[in-house]
């Protein structure tokens, strides 16, 4: 049985058995950053005329440089994937340029979707299907969550149907050594304890519903404006003479912190996330 690991980003990544021979790796976008102890394949599926670079090494960037519909990449990623496709194959969103190596091909849109259909919502369930077009038939998955607000709610539930599309009306499920083991039809899904994926977190009319989570950041907000008041009145009335500035550095930071939150509640407002909480609570 052709066996391999999908690698992505997300914190499971290191559970990856990068020692396993048998094991194909395939990782995608810029994963090669977190330092990928090895892999054999990369998909970026993004076209090359959206990438938004940033230097390599700039941690933090700020939302508001980005242009909308761009995919943030470090500086020099292209340059990367076009040395990997020297010796191993790299799958793109269009034709590679002329001099690049042979192993880098523009990946199979027309053919897919002609065969496996037009619902398609994450990068990763490109690459699912494709690999399995091409043979395999055991997967494990690494560092593929879905679990950001924006990934959970447009990208998860295509990846999780192309699961459930490869294993089938039966499957049998066990845990070892931390691993989940879905075992249908013709193929294998293995997913470490630590990924959402294909878990629900209780059994609809079997289980009571969990009491929906608080958001972190309006609890976050509400501490901060609550102090913030607190010490603008304490300024208004601070001792003649007496040092505030540690003080007002405090007061900026909450500021800071207060527009962070804000700014978050904003974009998951948008994203009809918050209002499925409120609704829920």
């Amino acid at each position: 049985m052709k066996r391999c690991a999908i690698v992505g980003t997300a914190p499971s990544w290191v559970r990856t058995p990068w020692a396993d021979p048998g094991l194909h790796i395939v990782s995608l976008n810029d994963a090669y950053s977190l330092g990928l102890k090895r892999a054999d394949e990369f998909y970026d599926i993004h076209p090359v005329d959206h990438f938004w670079y940033r230097k390599k090494d700039q941690r933090q960037i700020n939302e508001k440089d980005i242009p909308p519909g761009a995919y943030v990449r470090p500086e020099g990623h292209l340059e990367w994937l076009k040395n990997f496709a020297k010796t191993n194959p790299v799958w793109l969103h269009g034709e590679p340029p002329d001099d690049w190596p042979a192993n880098a091909q523009r990946f199979p849109w027309e053919a897919m979707e002609a065969k496996y259909g037009s619902y398609w919502s994450s990068g990763p369930a490109w690459m699912l299907m494709h690999l399995y077009e091409r043979g395999y038939r055991h997967f494990e998955i690494y560092g593929i969550h879905l679990s950001t607000q924006r990934e959970y709610v447009e990208q998860r539930g295509g990846f999780e149907f192309r699961c459930a599309q490869l294993l089938g009306l039966t499957i049998t499920e066990r845990m070892h050594n931390g691993l989940y083991f879905y075992e249908g039809r013709d193929c294998t899904i293995v997913l470490p304890q630590e990924s959402p994926l294909l878990r629900h977190g209780w059994k609809y009319a079997l289980e009571p519903r969990p009491a929906p989570k608080s958001n972190p950041y309006a609890e976050e907000l509400k501490v901060a404006q609550i102090e913030k008041e607190a010490l603008v009145k304490a300024l208004i009335q601070w001792p003649k003479g007496q040092d505030k500035t540690k003080a007002l550095k405090r007061l900026q930071w909450l500021e800071i912190v207060e527009t962070d939150c804000q700014q978050m509640l904003q974009k998951m407002s948008s994203s009809g996330v918050l209002k499925a909480q409120l609704v829920a609570a």
